[in-house]
């Protein structure tokens, strides 16, 4: 994170990200949102350290995520971590199709100096 002339904090650009979009089953959204967000604090220490779940106005089954992580090895071991497969097969079983993942870093933010 970097500190801004106005003290808040910004994603840095060398922190990785994903962004991921959803769609549930007909009729699953909110449980599939549930679902995300509980995942989000399950103790992984090498998780998301920010991290947004939006709905999209036009379908509320599908779900875009935003999330960034420490640093390169964090998100490469979360991603790799068999302890939290679970928690990503049973997010898999509420899906219509597969997700779609980008990955991503920060170019510019609402937190960054002008």
């Amino acid at each position: 994170m970097i500190a801004t002339e106005k003290r808040n904090m910004m994603i840095s650009p060398k922190q990785p990200g994903t962004v991921l979009k959803m769609r549930a089953k007909a009729g699953k959204g909110d449980a599939l949102f549930e679902l995300t967000n509980k995942l989000h604090y399950n103790g992984d220490p090498d998780g998301p350290v920010d991290w947004i779940l939006c709905r999209d106005d036009k379908d509320s089954d599908i779900l875009w995520a935003f999330e960034f992580y420490k640093d390169a090895d964090s998100f490469i071991r979360h991603f790799t971590n068999p302890a939290i497969e679970d928690g990503h097969d049973q997010v898999l079983e509420l899906l219509a199709e597969m997700p779609m993942r980008v990955e991503v870093h920060a170019a510019f933010s609402s937190f960054q100096a002008k």
